[in-house]
Formats: C-alpha cells, sequence, structure tokens
C-alpha cells in the first residue's frame, strides 16, 4: 500500500531532525535514493525525488541513485558535480545488491541512509541489517502527532521530529501535558 507524503515539498528540516535523532553528521553521511517507479505512481503529487534531491544537494558529501530512468538525473548530476564538486553515482535498481558489496569501503567510515522513494512493492527491511538505516518515503504512512510532531517510519521503528517552527518560539505541549501543568 502506498501512501502521500506531505512533508516533502519542506523536507530539509525533517531531514536534518532524522539525522539529529539517529546522531547521524552530515560529514559522514552518505545518502542512497532508491527511486520511484518510471510510470509515476506520484503525477498528483506536488513533490517528488527530484525536489527532495534539490533541497538536499547543497549539503550531500556522498549520494548513490539507485534508478530505471537515469536520464531523469542528467541534469541534477551534472550541475551537483559543476556547483558543489559532488559526484552522484548512479545505479540501475538490478545492480543494487552488487554495487552494495563494492561499496563496502573500511576506509571512509560512513553512515549509510537509505530514502526509499518507490510506491509499489516490499520495504527493503534487509538494508538495516547491513548497518544502514532506511526510511520508506511512500510505503508507510507518516504521521502528524498530536501536538504537530512528525512520526516518522525508521526502519522497524519510528522517529518523532520535533516540529522546527514551533519548537523555537516556545515549548509545545500535548493535551495530555496541558492538564499536568494546569492542576499544579
Amino acid at each position: 500500500m502506498a501512501y502521500s507524503n506531505e512533508f516533502l515539498s519542506d523536507f530539509t528540516p525533517v531531514f536534518k531532525a532524522i539525522l539529529k535523532e539517529k546522531k547521524i553528521t552530515m560529514e559522514r553521511l552518505e545518502l542512497m535514493i532508491i527511486d520511484e517507479e518510471p510510470d509515476g505512481g506520484s503525477i498528483f503529487e506536488p513533490a517528488d525525488v527530484g525536489d527532495v534531491l534539490n533541497q538536499l544537494g547543497q549539503e550531500l558529501n556522498a549520494l548513490t541513485i539507485y534508478t530505471d530512468r537515469p536520464e531523469y538525473f542528467e541534469e541534477f548530476v551534472r550541475e551537483m558535480f559543476d556547483e558543489n564538486g559532488l559526484v552522484v553515482t548512479v545505479f540501475s535498481k538490478r545492480e543494487m545488491k552488487q554495487a552494495d558489496r563494492l561499496k563496502n569501503s573500511k576506509a571512509f567510515k560512513t553512515q549509510k541512509l537509505i530514502l526509499d522513494f518507490e510506491w509499489e512493492g516490499e520495504c527493503c527491511y534487509s538494508q538495516i541489517g547491513r548497518g544502514k538505516g532506511y526510511i520508506p518515503i511512500h510505503k508507510k504512512p507518516w504521521k502528524v502527532a498530536e501536538n504537530l510532531d512528525i512520526i516518522v517510519p525508521f526502519g522497524y521503528n519510528t522517529v518523532i521530529v520535533k516540529n522546527m517552527q514551533m519548537t523555537r518560539r516556545k515549548p509545545v505541549y500535548d493535551r495530555f501535558e496541558e492538564a499536568f501543568y494546569r492542576n499544579e
């Protein structure tokens, strides 16, 4: 089952909060993207994988894209190399397992995070056992909690991402916390 993801149009604060919660630094992050299907499950979505990559591309040090439509990413790959010196590696989805074996290098310790943009198919939980973080973008629902936090599926677990705008102004309590503090 696939779910629309309303958080993709402003993904940068959510992504940074996920990294902070999981204690992953941008310097050591190796982001891996599993592209959505070529026939497009997202024709009515306001943001897609390209929009997310444009938001995150300026800060990345390592990026690998697994796709069945490499021509879609040609301009992005060229732009990232010209502007940031980032060499983006693009593989077909069939080569994902083979490329995974080749990239297990101990020379540069990276923390791998996979963003899965596919609409159909199974979640790639086998990647978690290899020391990678796995976030299904459309395969599991992302929910807004009662106090405007975001509940993000992260592998088998969930990560609660605090709402960045609300936490800067004042503490935000849900109704149980409000009832507790009102009775003091």
